[in-house]
């Protein structure tokens, strides 16, 4: 026995040294943890360290003394989530996380990928073993020689790669499977390996959507497939591209940041359905690249559990496969199961047939949402679409400190509770409307019409103004005449100043305060806001126009006006009338006289062969929509105003036990059964777009437009006839054509509701289109008698009815 050195120390005090280092250590160590995270006592950090370090780890105390010195060095290493530390601080935070405590995990410096084993530490920081095995130094192969290639093993010979490995026969055994002599790729129980065409990849029956599929991810909540692992499970991080918090499709790795879904594009290759080069991200049965347009188009179908019909499966649920219809429709519409009286989405059916939810026949699927409890419409990350509604209402809304201003909480307020929250997380996603909200609530000035007079005029500022007045935000005003100031400040930027003195008190107090005369006592709203520019642009263009010629107003004679009339190519030139009257008023242009328009009579009239067709159609047609079907009747039958039509309410339509009646003019107007049925259902039916709430009552309009508060456009009502072929302006004389050849005109006023002039003329311009047409039709089936009295030819029939057809079907302009 070799005897102790006399110099060595003792058992006794080498152990006593080892401790003393110890406590001095895990000192250390609790300071640092204490003093990053104050809200942990000193009891707390010493079990986390115990958990992170176990003390019978050999060299426990070096590990403690390098975590005190890093985090003295950085103190933020806790939350800066840097993987250049040492290792123990991998497994410290790791710890943290889990008992809740904010923290931030480091992850692989190239890949970002968070893990407690990073072994690897480069100049950058840890990398996981994925990342290191391409980060490697890369060799020449000593069997193939082939240059840059990763080294897989080593031989004798040197370094090989990874095709040189798997051809080695030192790797190959006898497949348990075929019995041939292959390269394993997975091994039994017993041990034994099976090759690659001998091993059948597990399924499994994933927990989320029920389908049987190979797992992405098998954990204690069971396992999860890898369309449902993409969507409800894989890690969200920074990407480096648009900065959000999302899914990474590829991570960071040779100098390139971490990509989401949105922001990564696929390798461009040819196609192997449609043959163009795009980006391919699926694989068709036999390894071939598919685009995404081709892989949608060419899905297969399978009967759907709940419609019947044959459509792509987007879930399988315990009553089967359901296509992409139903199953927002039964997350969207929650109910309360008649088993176990929750409310939940019934995705299953009980022995009788009802519709039953999921965890009562052991489908683990959670439709619940995690932050507010709430079940179904589920949107992103397990939560709800209302609790994503709000939180993107608020960072919408925020101003400059983050929070809502009180003047803007009831828009926040109607706009989370939304009918449809969907929808509206669309329009905050993608409307242009949001993004000038979004700048006014920025820059935190307090918002009036004043201040929106002041941006450029623009179909988004409009939106923005009527939304703001629905929601209580504004007051309630006369957009369509308030805004035109605004306007016209912007049209005389590049005009002359002696312009800009006329047109200013032309517009404000001749134009609008007319205008809002007539406003103050109109039973319906009529948008004089066009008529108002175009006789403001008018006005602006005659003054160019005198620049031009070196005239003045107090030159202006008689025959400058005729020159002016008579150098127009369409009828605009006459609106000269007013702005004349306005400077004769104010003497600064003598008296002038500006010609009427010329009266012309209708002549687009739709034929009665056409009408009555068309108005069954509207009648018995269930392909068309509700809306075009009872607008397009009531066009065809009564002919009023497009802009009367946009405002009809259910105020408008009275019923009884018997009979229904429409109010278009001072009286009643009996309706056809069919009619009152239809227009019944539009009054009665939900609006086909939601509405927002409003804090002043305000009407329920029967064709509601896409601002809120307001009806359909006049514009937007004659597009949508039209492109369902009922031409509005010829059906609307042929109906108003064919009342006042019936009735006399002071009914035909208060039906329509016309003024009583317009319907004189009406009636007079009927009685002589029917004396004429009458005349005509007589003259031409006389020519047709004695035609065929004589036996004449078929030339001299239709030379009869030439002059009868001229009125049968009217010219057109």
């Amino acid at each position: 026995m070799t005897a102790p050195s006399p110099t060595a120390p003792s058992v006794v005090a080498r152990l006593a040294a080892q401790a003393t280092r110890m406590e001095a250590a895990t000192a250390a160590a609790v300071g640092q943890v204490t003093m990053a995270l104050p809200t942990l006592s000193t009891a707390d950090a010493n079990a986390v360290l115990e958990a992170a370090v176990p003390i019978p780890v050999r060299g426990a105390a070096r590990f403690l003394e390098e975590l005190a010195e890093h985090m003295a060095t950085h103190p933020d290493a806790l939350t800066s989530g840097s993987s250049l530390c040492p290792p123990v601080l991998l497994r410290l935070a790791e710890v943290l996380h889990e008992a809740g405590h904010p923290v931030v995990r480091p992850g692989c410096a190239h890949c970002g990928k968070i893990r407690s084993d990073l072994r690897q530490l480069r100049p950058e920081g840890r990398l996981c073993g994925s990342c290191d095995a391409r980060s490697r130094k890369r060799e020449t192969c000593a069997r193939c020689h082939r240059e840059g290639q990763r080294v897989t093993a080593r031989r004798p010979e040197g370094p090989i790669c990874h095709r040189c490995y798997r051809t080695d026969p030192a790797t190959f055994e006898t497949c348990a499977g075929c019995g041939q002599l292959r390269h394993p790729v997975v091994r039994r129980d017993d041990g034994r390996g099976l090759c690659m065409k001998c091993w059948q990849r597990p399924m499994h029956t994933c927990a989320s959507c029920g389908k049987t599929a190979a797992a992405a991810l098998v954990d204690d909540d069971g396992a999860v497939c890898h369309l449902c692992y993409n969507r409800h499970r894989r890690p969200r991080r920074l990407c480096g591209r648009c900065g959000k918090l999302k899914r990474i499709a590829r991570n960071a790795r040779d100098g390139q940041p971490d990509l989401c879904d949105g922001c990564y594009q696929s390798p461009e290759v040819t196609c192997s359905i449609c043959s163009r080069v795009r980006p391919c991200t699926s694989r068709d049965p036999h390894g071939r690249p598919v685009c995404a347009t081709c892989y949608q188009r060419h899905r297969a179908g399978e009967p759907c559990a709940r419609c019947g019909k044959t459509k792509p499966g987007n879930a399988r649920w315990p009553i089967g496969p359901v296509c992409m219809t139903c199953y927002t429709a039964v997350l969207r519409s929650p109910a309360e199961c008649p088993r176990c009286g929750k409310v939940q989405p019934l995705t299953a059916r009980g022995d009788d047939g009802a519709e039953i939810c999921g965890p009562c026949v052991g489908f683990a699927a959670d439709y619940t949402c995690k932050q507010c409890g709430r079940a179904g419409n589920p949107h992103s990350r397990g939560r709800c679409a209302h609790c994503v509604l709000a939180e993107r209402v608020n960072a919408l809304l925020a101003g400059p400190d983050g929070t809502v201003t009180p003047q803007l909480e009831p828009l926040a307020t109607a706009l989370t509770d939304a009918p449809s929250p969907f929808r509206a997380i669309q329009w905050i996603k993608e409307s242009p409307n949001t993004r000038l909200l979004a700048q006014l609530a920025t820059d935190g000035h307090l918002l009036s019409h004043e201040l929106l007079d002041k941006l450029p005029p623009s179909r988004n500022q409009r939106y923005i103004r009527q939304l703001l007045v629905h929601t209580g935000v504004f007051e309630e005003c006369h957009e369509d005449l308030e805004r035109i100031p605004g306007w016209l400040e912007h049209e005389l930027a590049d005009k002359p100043a002696a312009h800009a003195r006329l047109a200013r008190p032309f517009l404000n107090w001749f134009l609008l305060r007319r205008a809002r005369q007539r406003a103050a006592y109109r039973h319906h709203p009529a948008s004089a806001d066009r008529d108002l520019r175009r006789r403001v642009s008018v006005a602006l263009d005659f003054l160019a126009w005198m620049d031009q010629r070196d005239l003045i107003l107090a030159d202006l004679a008689q025959e400058h006006i005729d020159d002016w009339i008579a150098g127009a190519t369409s009828q605009r030139r006459y609106l000269i009338r007013y702005f004349l009257n306005w400077t004769t008023s104010r003497r600064l242009t003598r008296e002038l006289t500006v010609p009427s328009l010329p009266r012309q009579e209708p002549q687009d009239l739709l034929d009665e062969d056409d009408r009555w067709p068309l108005l069954k159609s509207c009648l018995t047609d269930d392909a068309l929509p509700t809306d075009v079907r009872a607008a397009g009747a009531i066009t065809l039958l009564f002919g009023p105003s497009t802009k009367r039509l946009c405002h009809l309410t259910p105020e408008h339509l009275k019923f009884d036990d018997k009979h229904a009646h429409l109010v278009l003019g001072r009286h009643p107007v009996l309706l056809p059964p069919m009619l009152a049925q239809l227009l019944r259902q539009l009054a009665e039916q939900p609006q086909l777009r939601p509405q927002l709430s409003r804090v002043r009552p305000g009407p329920r309009w029967l064709f509601p437009g896409m601002v809120p508060g307001k009806p359909i456009s006049t514009h937007g009502m004659t597009q949508k006839l039209n492109r369902y072929g009922i031409p509005v302006r010829t059906a609307r004389n042929a109906a108003l054509a064919a009342l006042a050849a019936d009735l006399p005109s002071p009914i035909v006023a208060d039906v329509t509701g016309m003024h009583r002039h317009t319907a004189l003329r009406w009636v007079a311009y009927a009685q002589r289109h029917w004396a004429e047409y009458l005349a005509a039709r007589a003259e031409a089936v006389a020519s047709r008698e004695e035609a065929e009295t004589r036996g004449g030819t078929q030339s001299a029939v239709e030379s009869a009815l030439a002059s009868f057809e001229k009125f049968e079907t009217p010219t057109t302009r």
